[in-house]
């Protein structure tokens, strides 16, 4: 299976999500590419067979909470039928961020098969259950 991770970080813990996301998947005998959500290769892409894309929580401690810069999101070419996972990681609370992130991608055609937070404190632990489950709802991760 061909997978592509995307991710949008500003401090680096969504990047080595998406790293140990990615690695976990690999281990398992997937081809993967992990690339930023503004330098991802077209082609990679549209022949990938699975696309897990990743991003912070912004937004106020108890309030306001969205995914981090989603107009980066919003800009990623149509994801028509494509099976997607989404993850997002988090500091103190999440509050709707995640289901935000999910409608979002929806909108950009994608079929959402996992979503997850990761903790920043646990972005080993969160990174590798994510992979596991990502892998066992996907129809071609057989």
């Amino acid at each position: 299976m061909k997978v592509v991770v995307l991710f949008e970080s500003l401090t680096g813990n969504t990047r080595r999500a998406a790293e140990l996301i990615g690695g976990a998947i690999h281990a398992q005998g997937h081809e993967v590419a992990v690339r930023p959500v503004t330098a991802f290769d077209y082609g990679e892409l549209a022949a990938a067979d699975l696309v897990v894309v990743g991003t912070w929580v912004d937004g106020f401690i108890v309030a306001g909470h969205r995914p981090g810069r989603p107009g980066r999101l919003r800009a990623l070419p149509a994801l028509d039928r494509k099976q997607t996972a989404v993850f997002m990681t988090y500091a103190v609370h999440a509050g709707k961020a995640l289901r935000k992130t999910v409608k979002l991608l929806e909108g950009r055609g994608a079929q959402v098969i996992a979503s997850k937070l990761i903790k920043r404190t646990d972005l080993e632990g969160g990174a590798t259950e994510f992979a596991a489950a990502v892998l066992a709802a996907s129809r071609v991760g057989a």
